[in-house]
């Protein structure tokens, strides 16, 4: 549930790593990004968007307390801390609208909540460039900014515009990137909801089977969670809880191969997002399985009833589970060192079926 009062309590769920559900340490918030080395490519004349594009979202917020997302799906949780890395999202990314969102709760220097603190910053930076190539080739088509030194908090935004994508997404009347305004509406009475728009043209990546799949409720609009009704909640949580158990038992049983074809859409999806070989990520993914369910020095984490937490994506089109305090509900906990690893399902739907697809 989003809501402003829930955010105090909101803990990063979502992984670093290239890959959705890999795991990810939870004392460890360092993009796979930081450290990425490649070849500095010219962009000049280039149709980076269509040749193998890599897109990322640059994440800076001090003092912000909120969500941040794209399209719809939870990218990370910020809670007042320093935080500034990038996040891969090209299996979230699409032709056509793409939305840029922040969702603000307003907390001043005391900690309370009413008002925002002067000093709190958030931005999104939406950016491209050529896959392989290094950081420097990176170009940014648009970012979202929210500022609260201002008098509405998003004067920073450039304007409204469009910009060509051959010509290193410089300012162009007839572009074929088109940048919707920032704006900033009310958020349960007293937050901000800052959001603009990215339309893209053609580009270099398949349509992601989700984006038309069924809706997994009857609402739409920003916090699905905080306004689902209680037997909605009730119902998707019976349909999906068993999905989880089955996978928890075979972690726990060390039968890894029975469940590796529930992640066969996820696989091949990713592995088109980031243009990897067929059947890489599979593979990974059963050798990352197999690892940690034969470490005996790690401890898989129970699920029980009353740590299970329903989270629906603001696009209507995914849903997880979560333990109570939004981390992932599959996890092993290395006690000893201090780490634990979550991995992250997230399901779709296809009549009454439900599928793993990220």
């Amino acid at each position: 549930m989003k809501s402003l009062i829930g955010i105090a309590f909101v803990v990063t769920i979502l992984t670093f790593a290239f890959l959705p559900l890999e795991q990810y340490a939870s004392q460890n918030t360092a993009s796979a990004e930081r450290n990425f080395e490649g070849t500095v490519i010219n962009l000049k004349g280039s149709d980076v968007l269509m040749e193998r594009p890599y897109f990322s979202i640059s994440l800076e917020s001090d003092l912000c307390m909120g969500f941040v997302l794209l399209n719809g799906q939870l990218l990370h949780a910020v809670e007042m801390e320093t935080v500034k890395f990038d996040l891969p999202v090209n299996h979230w990314i699409k032709k056509g609208d793409n939305e840029l969102m922040m969702l603000l709760a307003p907390v001043d220097e005391q900690g309370e909540m009413g008002k925002f603190n002067k000093s709190t910053r958030c931005s999104m930076t939406l950016r491209v460039r050529p896959s392989g190539s290094g950081l420097a080739a990176n170009v940014t088509i648009a970012a979202l900014q929210f500022d609260a030194k201002g008098t509405t908090g998003i004067e920073g935004n450039t304007a409204a515009g469009r910009l060509d994508s051959k010509k290193e997404f410089a300012l162009a009347k007839n572009g074929d990137v088109v940048i919707g305004k920032a704006k900033r509406e009310t958020f349960q009475g007293m937050g901000a909801l800052v959001t603009r728009t990215v339309t893209l043209p053609e580009i270099g990546l398949p349509e992601w089977k989700f984006s038309k799949s069924d809706n997994i409720t009857d609402l739409s609009g920003p916090d699905i969670d905080g306004r689902l009704d209680e037997e909605t909640s009730a119902r998707l949580k019976k349909e999906l809880l068993p999905i989880y158990r089955e996978i928890w038992s075979a972690l726990k049983a060390g039968t890894v191969e029975k469940i590796l074809p529930l992640f066969d859409e996820r696989s091949i999806e990713t592995d088109a997002a980031f243009f990897k070989k067929p059947g890489e990520t599979a593979s990974r993914l059963a050798k990352e399985l197999k690892d940690r369910a034969s470490d005996s020095s790690i401890k898989l984490f129970p699920i029980t009833d009353d740590n299970v937490l329903l989270l629906v994506s603001d696009n209507n089109k995914l849903v997880r589970l979560s333990q109570n305090d939004r981390k992932a509900l599959l996890c092993f906990s290395d006690s000893a060192n201090g780490v634990g690893y979550y991995y992250d399902v997230i399901f779709r739907k296809s009549g009454n079926k439900w599928i793993i697809t990220r």
